[in-house]
């Protein structure tokens, strides 16, 4: 990358909270730096990072999404988290001095990132007090509300797991407005997000649409404005 302008481009792609959040991050960000910087675009279901491979580089989300996976001893792989309020991925590692990847993360939207070698970024952020504030306060952020999250999700059963899921997937839609929303996953895909095994989700996914929370066409899943308001009331309860 060759200029704090070019840099500047960039992350004009992203949506309003992140662009803010990485404006932020590299208000004094040197032009050594910069200039070791690339960008990356990533299609949806691509892989970013394999776990217990060399930690090398640092990710910059612009746009779009990753989630964590966690490959279990069947082969079954288990999304376990979601980095939508996590702009940078790959530093946990470079922070806590632990040489590989300890896990992998998917692209789960197609996705615009920065890349920087992990050497470099540390040597950034530990002489740049503003960048370190910021990461820090959103690594604390993300892990009390994430480990908070854990104490509730541990007791939820198939059905309230997908309620959640669902919500989230409506609230992170791009444009939001359409009349229904279309949940494009497989049951096998929903089986990995909950952790529940596909008779389970099977279950559930008719016990939604009984209640009308859903509808399903095709087999696909749809989620009206009412339904979204309904299922985001029953998961407030």
């Amino acid at each position: 990358m060759n200029s704090k302008q070019e840099l500047a481009d960039i992350i004009s792609r992203a949506e309003r909270g992140r662009y803010e959040y990485l404006r932020a991050l590299f208000r004094y960000v040197p032009d050594a730096v910069i200039k070791q910087m690339s960008y990356r675009q990533y299609q949806r279901d691509e892989y970013v990072i394999h776990a217990k491979t060399l930690c090398d580089t640092i990710y910059i989300i612009v746009f779009g999404n990753v989630a964590g996976m966690d490959y279990q001893k069947q082969g079954h792989v288990y999304c376990f988290m979601d980095f939508a309020h996590m702009p940078v991925v790959g530093d946990f590692e470079v922070f806590g001095d632990i040489p590989e990847y300890t896990v992998s993360i998917c692209a789960t939207q197609d996705s615009g990132m920065l890349l920087l070698p992990a050497g470099l970024y540390l040597q950034w952020i530990q002489h740049d007090e503003n960048a370190l504030f910021l990461r820090i306060r959103n690594i604390i952020s993300m892990l009390t509300l994430e480990k908070k999250s854990e104490r509730e999700y541990l007791f939820m059963n198939c059905k309230e797991r997908l309620i959640r899921y669902m919500v989230s997937s409506y609230e992170n839609q791009k444009g939001g407005g359409a009349e229904k929303y279309r949940l494009d996953k497989t049951q096998l895909e929903l089986s990995d997000r909950t952790g529940y095994n596909i008779r389970s989700v099977q279950r559930s996914i008719a016990a939604l649409e009984k209640e009308g929370l859903i509808s399903v066409e095709n087999g696909k899943i749809l989620i009206s404005r009412e339904q979204f308001l309904r299922m985001k009331e029953y998961e407030d309860k």
